[in-house]
Order: C-alpha cells, then structure tokens, then sequence
C-alpha cells in the first residue's frame, strides 16, 4: 500500500514541465576537469511510479533514440569537453535503467565516451540496476588500465529510519552492497553518494547520520563518497514542506561542519557536489531549486575554500584546510545562527508523528 510520503510527493510532481524537445542534454561543468552530462528520460522510475525521494526531482521526458542521442553528444557535449578529464554520464534517475536510457543509447554513450582519451568515466545509477551484464559490457569498451571506471550509486543514508520516513528512499541496502562487490569484481570503483539534511531531522541529527552514513560508505566497501547537502526542488514534497515552514534550507555551514567530522582517514576520498555550484535544472526561472544558505559576508570565502578542499588531493592535506578554516574569524551572523541550532537536542519525531504531520498540510 503506498504511504503517506509517497502520495503526496506525486501529487507535488503534478504540473511539472515536460523537458523541451530540443533539450536531449543538461550540461554542467562545475570545474575545469569535470562535466555532468545529464541525458533526457522518462525520469526515474521510483519517483515516477511511486513517488520516492521527496527530495529529488530531475525533470521528466521521454525515451531518446540512438541517432538523437549521438547527434546531441556529438553537437552539445564534444565541444565543452576541452580541458576535461572525467565526465558523468546519468540520466533523471538511472543510466544503467533501460526503461530510461534503452541498450541502443547506452552503447551510444559507450562508443562516444570510449573515443575521448578520457581519465575517468563516471555513470550514474540506482544500486538495484547495476548487473554482471552491463559492466562486463562497460570492462569491454574500457579494458584497464584506463580511463578509471566509477558506478556512481544513489545511497543517501544507512540510517533505516532517514530512508524510510525522512526520505522515502526505495533502497535495500543488501543490495547496494552486493553492487559494490559485483563493481569491483570488474576493476571499477564504487562511488556513495550521501544526503545531507534529511527532513523532519534536527540540526545536530542531520548532521550526525551524514556523518555516520560517509563513515559507514567506506567501511561497506564504496572508494569514493559524494556529499550532496540538500537542494530544495520545486515539484517535490520537500519543496511543499518548505513553504509551509516546515523544513528549512541547509546552512553552507553544516556542510564545513560535516567535513569538520569526517576522520582523516576518509576525508581524501569525498568529493562535494550540489552545493551550489550547479544551476537551476528547469530552463523556466520561475521553478527555482534552493542550495544550501550562506550570506554576504561569508559567501565568497566558503565557496573559495570549497575549491581549496577540492583542489587539494591529499587527505592530510584537506584535514589542514578543514581545520585552519573553521578556526578562522569571521563576522557572519549565518555562522552563529547555525551554531545555535546545533544546540537543539530534540529527540526523533516518530513515524507516527510525521504522518500527522504531514497530515494537517495536505
């Protein structure tokens, strides 16, 4: 029977623009090195058919051809590539889901992809996707020892609790480590990617089951980790909660925070992304996403030593950086609001309590 959160967050899908017919890709080059290529799709499955990840909104669309797909790669994505060392390919939910991107395209992508003299190629997918079939075609077209090969997998957290009543994540988290080891069985790397400020959570619970879930990621075997602090996307029941003043954006602040506690150990092997380095998905500007919060003061200088942290390989080299910012001096009144609501130590809000919550919005 579908709850609750799955009921609403396809009644806030409703209304959502079809991607137009001309935008076969959504390009993004948060770096020098780095572009995202997001392909258009039906949009994930989960989300579509029943409403999971009340977060989460990639748009919608429809299934591409091989020719279309090739045409757009070779005419939109060829020529930001200059300078560019790894690109991500996914799609509006799952890359390696063929109800969204059909066995034509993804050979496509592969061909394309194998001809770029590339040093990484990351694909995006959902743990339940991933298959001996699709990597062994993957370890084909890309024999060892390069380019590195990384399955980027949607995890979010391995709080049971945060997935099911915060997130309504539809994810078991056997399988996700199952992927991994069917992951490295071919020579590829296993990339996390961890949600960070979960709704109906305090402050210090966001905070600490991120911290707990990057910690978990690498003890499960995944090399790499990919903090994502919450983007409010319009269409969602995140977005709903939201304007009713029941979910707040997340404060840049939590996410230095967060690095702030992962051990050294780990911290070599995250990676940032969505922290406001991207830009709004939907090409109407009056479907605004909402990144985490900073102001004027604090701004420029979190958004340098975000590149600092990133540019920087080395995890003895990033605990330095981590370290001698949050010590630094700073006039900025976001920072203090947000040291204030780490002192919040409510506890846990029950399923129960959430569905009545939920329930006097609707």
């Amino acid at each position: 029977m579908m709850n609750i959160l799955s009921k609403m967050n396809l009644e806030a899908h409703q209304g959502r623009p079809l991607t137009p017919e001309n935008k076969c890709l959504t390009l993004w080059r948060p770096s020098d090195r780095f572009v995202h290529c997001c392909i258009e799709s039906r949009g994930c499955r989960f989300s579509r058919d029943s409403g999971a990840c009340i977060m989460c909104d990639y748009g919608i669309g429809r299934g591409l051809s091989g020719e279309e797909l090739e045409k757009a790669l070779r005419e939109e994505l060829q020529p930001e590539l200059d300078g560019v060392s790894m690109v991500l390919f996914g799609s509006y939910g799952s890359v390696f889901d063929t109800g969204e991107i059909s066995a034509e395209c993804f050979d496509v992508i592969l061909d394309f992809a194998a001809g770029l003299g590339l040093e990484e190629v990351i694909f995006e997918t959902h743990c339940c996707t991933v298959t001996e079939e699709i990597l062994a075609k993957i370890r084909k077209k890309f024999p060892p020892p390069s380019p590195r090969v990384t399955v980027e997998m949607g995890y979010e957290s391995c709080d049971s609790y945060v997935l099911e009543n915060c997130l309504n994540k539809t994810l078991n988290l056997g399988q996700l480590c199952h992927a991994v080891e069917l992951v490295h069985k071919y020579d590829m790397e296993a990339s996390f990617n961890v949600f960070l400020g979960a709704p109906f959570l305090s402050a210090p619970q966001q905070l600490e089951t991120a911290v707990q879930s990057v910690e978990w990621a690498f003890e499960k075997g995944a090399d790499s980790v990919v903090v994502f602090p919450c983007n409010i996307k319009p269409f969602t029941l995140l977005y709903r909660l939201y304007e009713r003043g029941i979910y707040r954006p997340v404060s840049q602040w939590m996410l230095v925070e967060l690095l702030s506690r992962i051990p050294e150990e780990f911290l070599g092997r995250v990676t940032l992304s969505w922290y406001g380095d991207r830009g709004n998905f939907y090409e109407n500007d009056s479907f605004p996403l909402i990144p985490p919060q900073d102001c004027e003061r604090c701004h420029d200088r979190i958004f340098t030593f975000y590149r600092e942290f990133m540019g920087e390989r080395e995890a003895s080299g990033r605990k330095r950086l981590v370290e001698r910012f949050v010590q630094e001096k700073m006039d900025c009144g976001c920072r203090g609001d947000f040291l204030e609501e780490l002192k919040n130590r409510k506890k846990r809000l029950s399923p129960e309590e959430i569905e009545e919550l939920l329930q006097r919005i609707k």
